[in-house]
């Protein structure tokens, strides 16, 4: 047979596993219509798997495992379909232990069919005719004749999960040599600015949780560390937005879970990558380079990865404040600044699991992060109202190091092995200094005549144990799940500043600047969670979550002394109806409340006076948030064709917000924060995937969010009603086209809208991206390129508040346009599987945090 031939047929056989017609919708936008390929037929291995027989019922759930013939190995991701007399088709992807399920299938003689790129096609005939099919082991061989035949695989990007989501990262070929950020941009539902500020559906109140690591609370910011994990170092990221009772109750809008890659394969095996990028108007230099190292032999693995990275960043921004506008006293104060941001980071970690017996087996890792943000500031400020008129040079040098430690151990019970406990235990140490010198000089006599030096210790040691157990009931698809789980963090924060003005002989410290807190918070939880059918077509999953906080803690000065907030106690039930329509058609309905605790610089009541005229205070009082989502969803597929619709409604009562006032005799503006507001926000989400010709991919996501926010405020003994409502939209696209089995090209493209505040909005930006792969090494390596923002040198973002007695205007640049090269060599075969870890997603973070400890590899 020619080669001609065998890539023919080939490519018939991938069009005979996938159903026939194409999303009129994706045609339209994408202007390309589907082209119908012919049935053909094909010899394969002739595998026994069992007839099942059983009581008749209209549909069943037929499941089974696909598994290397000669290692004995999961085979993930391989495509399962069930082929009816009446060329009908059911079809599965298989999960990391390469299981598969296919729901509602009618009883009836099908073929089985299996595929996989590298692996012989599979195919067999079966009867169905029980209630929950097992069809066993489908063992597939490797196939010796690949590099004759041209095969196109476009495996699941997105996936719809009960409770979310599932992005698949490791099958988008474009996310190489990019970092966590960048691929988060391209993820249904989240938003991530230019700042790398992430929000999941317009809100930033929610929860990123890393391969179950301890959440930061003060070594470092959400949107820092993120920009330190190498997109080849992640497996997939899950976006939760009804999330079930397990998960802790914190995170408004939902949960973002990273889970990075870890092999379960014997022998030894790993993948080396690099992705240097080049800022071509900011002349920047970045980029990040590291390995993955696995080995596995009988019951023991060992795991390792580590990797250095760094990150730049210029913004420039111009604008100021109107002072009491409208009034004989209306004065202006004018701000510029230009802000150089870099930093070097590495990761490190190591990790082992032990396979006691069939039903038990432990897990342990330790991680070590190390890193220095530095920032370079260079700002003026003209307030004539106060003879203000000067330049400020800040240099921030703010290193940081965290060590991590995770364990787990899990067990199966022999007598029924879908019978789970899991044990786990994590504990972590950071640090950091926020320190930083300031020179300051008077732009009327060009003389330095003001300095600071300041000094910012801050520590979170934080331990935390979980217990989670499920029980399978007697019932179909019935079980229960329940557990408990503990955290305790101990933080301190310890500052001070000395600051010398023209004519002192030397520096001199501020009291009103110097200063210790201590800070303890304990939390408990317990969990229950029930999943059920509830007929043929309905199912339900419905859970309750209890969770109890305790924050005391000590200001060292100041006539600060100790103080206890009140006890927090919360009750957070959740709900999910899933309803079958049959051909792929299926309807979701949920409902979950959430919370969300103040962090640090939320109630640290230490006031930053960094900024002459515009100072900062948090508020020890404040007390955790509380929101109710409801959702519906629908998804169907339709052709070669998924589209995913939700609609959502999110409601907060007691939101934490800042809000800003200028003092009328000093003239400077003070920013805390409250539990001041209640917000609505209602909107669509619709994303859709189809395939072309078996060459090309597109992906579509759209997002349209309408918020309504109100808060009071009390000046002066007068309740202020604030109130700020409006439109939000954003979209993307990514399309992926194989050229052969070496070259493919891609791009992308986004549009963020306007952001809307409680006293202000943020205008919209946009970002794009063209790019190429190769395949190298047969098909071992790739390396690529990729041109970002190449027709725009500078994106200008607006932003504007309206506070108490000022407003308050901003224009920031941005300048983005650059390119990135990216290598990646894998050794080994490549199946990924996930670990144990502790969950720790539970606090409100502020997103004006400065650059992190890299995460990157964990």
């Amino acid at each position: 047979m020619g080669v001609q031939k065998r890539k023919y047929i080939n490519l018939i056989l991938y069009r005979k596993f996938l159903i026939m017609k194409t999303l009129p919708l994706l045609i339209t936008v994408a202007g390309s219509l589907s082209i119908s390929l012919a049935q053909a037929q094909t010899t394969t291995p002739q595998i026994s798997v069992p007839t099942v027989e059983a009581a008749d019922v209209s549909a069943v759930t037929v499941t089974g495992t696909v598994l290397d013939a000669n290692t004995k190995q999961p085979v993930e991701m391989a495509n399962v379909v069930l082929t009816g007399a009446d060329k009908k088709q059911y079809f599965a992807y298989t999960d990391e232990s390469g299981k598969f399920a296919i729901e509602s299938v009618p009883n009836g003689a099908y073929k089985l069919s299996a595929y996989f790129v590298n692996y012989k096609n599979f195919e067999q005939d079966v009867a169905i005719s029980s209630g929950t099919s097992d069809v066993g082991t489908v063992n597939m061989t490797t196939s010796t004749t690949l590099k004759e035949v041209t095969v196109t695989d476009f495996k699941k990007i997105i996936e719809q999960r009960p409770d979310g989501i599932n992005y698949n990262v490791e099958n988008d070929k474009s996310n190489q040599g990019t970092s966590a950020t960048d691929v988060l941009r391209k993820v249904p539902m989240v938003t991530v600015d230019m700042e790398g500020n992430v929000q999941l559906r317009g809100n930033s109140n929610i929860k990123v949780l890393i391969d179950g690591k301890p959440s930061e609370l003060m070594a470092s910011s959400v949107k820092d560390v993120l920009r330190q994990i190498p997109a080849d170092n992640i497996k997939s990221i899950e976006v939760l937005t009804s999330p079930g009772a397990k998960y802790d109750g914190e995170g408004a809008s939902g949960v973002i879970n990273i889970i990075t890659k870890r092999k379960l394969v014997k022998g030894l095996s790993g993948t080396i990558f690099g992705a240097p990028s080049y800022n071509i108007d900011r002349d920047l230099l970045m980029g990040h380079v590291g390995a993955n190292i696995n080995y596995r032999q009988g019951k023991w693995g060992v795991n390792t990865s580590f990797g250095f990275s760094r990150w730049a960043m210029v913004l420039d921004s111009k604008g100021g404040r109107t002072d009491f506008p409208g009034e004989a006293r209306e004065s202006r104060l004018d701000q510029t600044q230009h802000m150089l941001g870099y930093g070097n980071f590495g990761w490190s970690k190591l990790g082992a699991d032990y396979q006691i017996d069939s039903l038990q087996s432990i897990q342990a890792s330790v991680n070590y992060n190390p890193g220095t943000w530095n920032q370079e500031m260079k700002t003026t400020m003209a307030y004539p109202a106060s003879n203000i008129n000067f330049a400020r040079d800040i240099d921030q040098k703010n290193p940081r190091n965290t060590v991590g430690v995770n364990a787990a151990y899990s067990k199966k019970f022999k007598n029924n092995p879908k019978r789970t406990l899991d044990v786990l235990v994590a504990y972590s140490a950071q640090s950091m200094n926020a320190g930083y010198n300031l020179n300051s000089t008077n732009l009327v006599s060009n003389n330095i005549d003001y300095k600071e030096v300041n000094d910012n210790k801050t520590k979170n040691n934080e331990t935390t144990v979980q217990v989670d157990y499920v029980e399978p009931l007697k019932g179909k698809n019935q079980k229960l799940e329940f557990g408990v789980k503990a955290i305790n963090r101990d933080i301190s924060s310890d500052y001070s500043l000395e600051k010398w003005t023209s004519g002192q002989a030397d520096y001199v410290r501020d009291p009103l600047r110097t200063n210790r807190l201590q800070y303890n918070q304990l939390v408990g939880a317990g969990y229950g969670q029930f999943t059920t059918p509830l007929s043929k077509k309905i199912s339900m999953v419905a859970g309750a979550r209890y969770e109890i906080t305790h924050i005391n803690g000590n200001i060292r000065d100041n006539n600060g002394g100790d103080f206890t907030l009140p006890v927090f106690n919360n009750f957070l039930p959740n709900v999910v109806f899933m309803y079958d329509l049959k051909n792929f058609n299926k309807l979701k309905l949920s409902y979950n409340k959430r919370i969300e605790r103040p962090s640090i610089e939320f109630v640290n009541p230490y006031i930053d006076y960094s900024d002459t005229l515009n100072w900062k205070q948090g508020n020890e009082r404040l007390v955790p948030e509380r929101t109710h989502n409801i959702e519906l969803g629908y998804s169907t597929f339709i052709g070669r064709s998924s589209i995913n619709l939700t609609a959502f409604h999110r409601y907060t009562d007691n939101a934490i917000e800042a809000t800003t006032k200028v003092d009328p005799n000093t003239r400077i503006s003070l920013t805390s924060y409250g539990n001041i507001a209640k917000s609505n926000i209602s909107g669509l989400d619709l994303f859709a995937s189809s395939t072309f010709f078996g060459k090309l991919m597109i992906n579509l996501n759209g997002s349209a969010y309408y918020k309504q926010l109100n808060g009071t405020i009390i000046d002066n003994g007068t309740n202020i009603k604030i109130k700020n409502t409006g439109w939000e939209v954003r979209g993307n696209a990514y399309a992926n086209y194989t050229i052969n089995d070496k070259f493919s090209l891609n791009g992308f493209g986004m549009l963020n809208g306007n952001q809307v505040q409680l006293q202000g909005n943020q205008g919209g930006w946009y970002y794009y991206f063209i790019g190429a792969q190769m395949n190298i090494l047969k098909g071992k390596g790739t390396i690529g390129v990729a041109a970002e923002n190449f027709l725009t040198a500078k994106i200008n973002i607006p932003t504007t508040y309206r506070y108490q007695n000022a407003t308050y205007d901003m224009m920031t640049t941005y300048v983005g346009r650059g390119v990135r090269l990216s290598f990646n060599y894998n050794f080994g075969k490549m199946q990924y599987g996930k670990e144990k870890a502790v969950n720790n997603d539970d606090l409100k973070k502020n997103n004006s945090g400065q650059m992190g400890g890299g995460m990157g590899g964990n």
